[in-house]
């Protein structure tokens, strides 16, 4: 039996008062944030469905500065942007993320002196780290009032960017893994709350602890992700169409306080946790001198090859000191 939605898309028949007539402040319009965010978030917006595309220079995420500032100015703009219904976020692929630094106009990658942790750089944790991150997170969560898709595109370590959308579409090829504890880092920048809460606790001690290969198909296992898709294309396409059906489903009033009692627990645990757990992370990284650097993510890069392939042959690779082999897993 197919259920046949009893709503069209509302998008264009939202009822207000003139900002004029109230003398209230009017939001800024998609045409101009959309343009001061070009640089790192690549925006189009149909029928009240707003797509938010993460990049670099036009190819996969260089984690530095310009997108971990620019994105909780984009959930602030976007989130009070009356015509934005669902929003969907994600990367521009083939990869949501390549690597950690910047990249010049030339394509030079530069590192990211911005997240430095010598003591003279202490500033630079606050300004940078904590202060940016609380708000990514708090900004997504919080104030962006619409439901959300992620779409997580091949290989990435902030998968909390995805995981905190209501619905979460990926790849084939996607794959993650938690580098904090593998970097000399405390986890703390709200990446574990997202683990944690969607894997459960064993399994996220042990991926912390670990290293482990998140792949697609343990994601989708593990509840992290709700469909795989074949590549980007096919991912941002399934995307439009989930949020075509919800804007079809339910009426705009509906649609926003719904979203409200599904983020609800994770509102609890936001407020809870992060601002004092980003703390922690701050003070290990100052003391302990940890920086962010990209060593690991390209060690990941092999170890995530050799689990995809096993995972094909029905096998798995453990983590192991020196990297594992593919075994055949007791069941």
């Amino acid at each position: 039996m197919v259920i046949k939605a009893n709503y069209e898309n509302d998008s264009s028949k939202r009822k207000e008062f003139s900002h004029k007539e109230l003398g209230t402040i009017p939001h800024m319009p998609f045409e101009e944030y959309s343009e001061k965010l070009k640089s790192c978030i690549k925006m189009t917006r149909r029928d009240g469905i707003l797509e938010a595309k993460m990049h670099t220079n036009g190819g996969p995420i260089q984690w530095g500065a310009p997108l971990h500032q620019g994105l909780h100015y984009f959930f602030d703009w976007a989130g009070r942007d009356p015509d934005n219904e669902v929003i969907i976020l994600g990367g521009i692929g083939p990869d949501t993320f390549k690597g950690i630094g910047r990249v010049d106009e030339q394509g030079n990658w530069l590192p990211a002196t911005e997240f430095g942790s010598e003591p003279e750089e202490s500033w630079k944790m606050y300004e940078y780290q904590y202060y940016d991150g609380t708000n990514d997170i708090e900004g997504q969560v919080f104030d962006v009032e619409v439901p959300t898709i992620g779409v997580w595109c091949g290989a990435t370590f902030h998968s909390d960017l995805v995981l905190f959308s209501d619905i979460t579409l990926c790849t084939e090829d996607a794959w993650t893994t938690e580098m904090h504890f593998r970097t000399n880092m405390v986890p703390g920048d709200g990446i574990q709350i997202a683990w944690r809460e969607l894997m459960g606790r064993k399994r996220f001690a042990y991926a912390e602890l670990t290293g482990e290969i998140i792949t697609a198909r343990k994601a989708l296992e593990y509840g992290m992700v709700n469909e795989i898709c074949e590549d980007v294309d096919a991912a941002y396409e399934r995307a439009w169409e989930i949020a075509e059906l919800i804007m079809q489903t339910g009426t705009r009033v509906t649609r926003r306080m719904t979203t409200q009692q599904i983020r609800k627990p994770w509102k609890e645990d936001i407020a809870n946790e992060l601002r004092n757990a980003f703390a922690t992370e701050m003070f290990v990284t100052a003391t302990d001198h940890s920086p962010h650097e990209a060593t690991f993510w390209d060690q990941a890069k092999e170890e995530a090859a050799l689990v995809r392939a096993a995972e094909k042959e029905g096998k798995v690779v453990r983590p192991r000191i020196g990297g594992g082999e593919a075994e055949t897993p007791i069941k």
